[in-house]
């Protein structure tokens, strides 16, 4: 096992549809460039005592909406040497977010719905509200098409999941970040 690389100015965000594997490559990826972590979802159920479904389901979107911009708000604060944030797929929908995600390397991890909803699997539905009413499948691919837009604008870089682990991704992710850490240097 190698020592990680001490990467102290690396403040990256993971950013894509729900099941792009943002919750899975974010500790791999923090462990590889020697920085911490943060899973926005997991930070909200913690600080809310409460799933995020719950929070959604009894106070609406648009509160857990303002809770992961304050959520985000504190990761990138308490994260100022060096973090890897996994975002919300809805992350990007808030003007707010975009501005502050703007100032950190974001990677907009890709996933077909089709493999999303795969990935997902039967809890899929259970654990993300937002999955509610059509199939998965269907419900997954209108996020798509509101948000592709939005994930383009707000990311620094595209990497593809499908067919890969999510130590590839790591991987590749590490890759991506030091191209774009020494170009804007």
């Amino acid at each position: 096992m190698s020592v990680p690389e001490v990467t102290l100015s690396a403040r990256i965000a993971l950013i894509g549809l729900p099941g792009a594997g943002k919750s899975a490559v974010a500790p791999l990826l923090a462990a590889k460039l020697g920085v911490s972590h943060v899973d926005l979802d997991r930070r909200i159920e913690q600080d809310e005592h409460a799933t995020v479904a719950d929070v959604i389901r009894s106070r609406g979107e648009e509160a857990f909406r303002v809770l992961e911009a304050r959520t985000l708000a504190g990761a990138l604060e308490e994260g100022a040497p060096g973090v890897v944030i996994a975002c919300g797929g809805g992350i990007v929908g808030r003007d707010e977010n975009r501005e502050r995600l703007a100032q950190t390397f974001v990677l907009w991890l890709l996933v077909t719905p089709e493999t999303a909803a795969v990935r997902m699997g039967a809890a899929g539905r259970d654990s993300r509200p937002l999955l509610d009413g059509a199939s998965v499948l269907d419900r997954l691919r209108s996020l798509e098409t509101a948000r592709n837009e939005l994930y383009r604008e707000a990311a620094h870089a595209t990497l593809d999941t499908e067919g890969r682990s999510p130590a590839e991704v790591a991987d590749l992710a590490a890759e991506l970040w030091r191209a774009w850490d020494s170009s804007a240097s």
